[in-house]
């Protein structure tokens, strides 16, 4: 789920999010005249709430009220109890028997627009908010709700006018402020986007999503300070919520702060052992580390969760060969390639791993198919012919003598080390490795593959 579309689903879940920090949420949006009484137990119906225990509070609210009548009123606040409990189907029967006497009733029509949202019957969901709006067209919490629909939908420009008409009416509503925090944040405005969702904090202090969303529009913005706070905020408030970690991971691996980095992720992951980027954002810190090891495993994790997520292998790639893994290396360089058939590099290096392996009969049937895909006046037909035929050297360190392209002359060089230390000649191929130090794009394997052999080739102390 992307960051985006996790802000949404927890976004147009707030009205009842809200209810279980402050009990005051759970109150009809227009309050009726009193019925019951002050000796009714709303201190320990709030505590419990707070405390993230609603059914010791619904257990309270209908003890207190066993032997009163039932107004609408109580019937709608008994609903939202059932719903913050998760008791969908009894919440959906109160809020029924109160539209049964009152079918215009729009504190029923809304709550029950709630209990369709958290069933999945989004079409009643919308059918119920556009009744509430026809009967109060001033209705904030299902103007933003009818927002979130739109927004949800592709139509921004629907629902900007929705949260706007829901500002209108009530400014603090923090559903349609998070909201056209959002519109904002989407079309890159994000100043104006931060200013939504600092609206939205002083409307709810307490409301972890609206720091995390700031802290978003903060670190667009190159506020890493701001953004840092905002989500070490949103953690105080939510310790349990796992993508808060990985957000500030990200800013603190932008910040070079591997170490706290690998702590957030750490706790991402506990938390959710089943979401896979929180191990390989992992993996990468720990490769910055130069924790192989640990890289090596998050990245095998990471491709048992998401064996579709392509861009796993080669870094697991890189990294086995770094440890002398070549047949695991091998294997995911050809894991690799499937995915990025047209890098050819990928499968020229899963056919050194074959040579290191002494597997030396496989590398024809990997690299034949090569020749026939890419140009003959090609640097990949140069390659895979080395690899294929020894005879080939001399032409190719000709070419290699010819290139004047750095970056492409830095690869060349790396495939005549290769084949020179394959054949045992360790003082040529080291040499031709230090001729690639310095030289090349970051990006390319052959250039990362090349720094790592001479690091591990060259004598203590060079």
């Amino acid at each position: 789920m992307t960051r985006t579309s996790r802000s949404r689903v927890i976004h147009a879940a707030a009205p009842i999010l809200c209810g279980l920090s402050l009990f005051a949420c759970l109150a009809p949006q227009h309050p009726p005249v009193p019925i019951v009484t002050s000796e009714e137990p709303y201190e320990s119906m709030s505590a419990s709430i707070a405390m993230g225990k609603p059914e010791d509070a619904l257990q309270s609210y209908e003890t207190s009220l066993a032997s009163r009548p039932q107004s609408n009123a109580t019937r709608v606040l008994h609903g939202r109890l059932l719903m913050i409990a998760g008791k969908l189907a009894e919440a959906r029967e109160e809020f029924d028997l109160v539209l049964a006497g009152d079918e215009r009733n729009t504190d029923a029509l809304y709550n029950l627009s709630l209990v369709a949202a958290l069933q999945g019957r989004m079409d009643e969901q919308d059918s119920l908010l556009h009744r509430v709006v026809a009967i109060d067209p001033a209705h904030a919490e299902a103007l933003a709700a009818l927002g979130d629909r739109a927004l949800s939908g592709g139509d921004t420009s629907g629902a900007s006018d929705l949260y706007d008409r829901a500002l209108a009416t009530d400014p603090v509503n923090l559903t349609a402020l998070l909201g056209a925090g959002e519109i904002r944040a989407r079309a890159k405005a994000w100043a104006a986007a931060a200013d939504f969702y600092t609206r939205a904090i002083a409307a709810q202090p307490d409301y972890p999503f609206a720091y995390i969303d700031r802290g978003q529009a903060r670190e667009a913005m190159a506020d890493r300070a701001g953004a840092l706070a905002d989500l070490s905020r949103a953690i105080e408030l939510d310790p349990q919520y796992p993508w808060s970690y990985i957000d500030r991971g990200k800013i603190y691996v932008a910040l070079r702060r591997d170490a706290e980095a690998i702590a957030d992720f750490d706790v991402a992951v506990r938390l959710d052992p089943g979401q896979f980027e929180g191990y390989a954002l992992r993996a990468d810190a720990r490769t910055a580390t130069g924790d192989a090891s640990g890289a090596i495993t998050d990245w095998k994790r990471v491709v048992s969760l998401k064996p579709e997520y392509g861009y796993a292998y080669a870094p697991l790639a890189a990294l086995a060969w770094k440890v002398g893994d070549w047949s695991q290396a091998r294997a995911a360089f050809l894991d690799a390639y499937r995915f990025e058939e047209g890098n050819h590099s990928l499968l020229f290096c899963a056919a050194l791993c074959a040579e290191l392996q002494g597997r030396t009969a496989d590398v024809a049937r990997m690299v034949d198919p090569v020749l026939s895909r890419v140009p003959a006046d090609s640097w990949q037909h140069d390659v895979a012919r080395l690899l294929l035929d020894r005879t080939s050297v001399p032409a190719f360190l000709a070419r290699v003598s010819r290139e004047t392209n750095t970056g492409l002359k830095a690869r060349l060089l790396f495939y005549a080390a290769m084949d020179s230390l394959i054949a045992g000649l360790d003082r040529v191929g080291l040499t031709y490795l230090l001729q690639l130090d310095g030289k090349g794009a970051p990006e390319d394997i052959e250039t990362d593959l090349g720094r790592s052999e001479l690091a591990r080739r060259s004598p203590p102390g060079s």
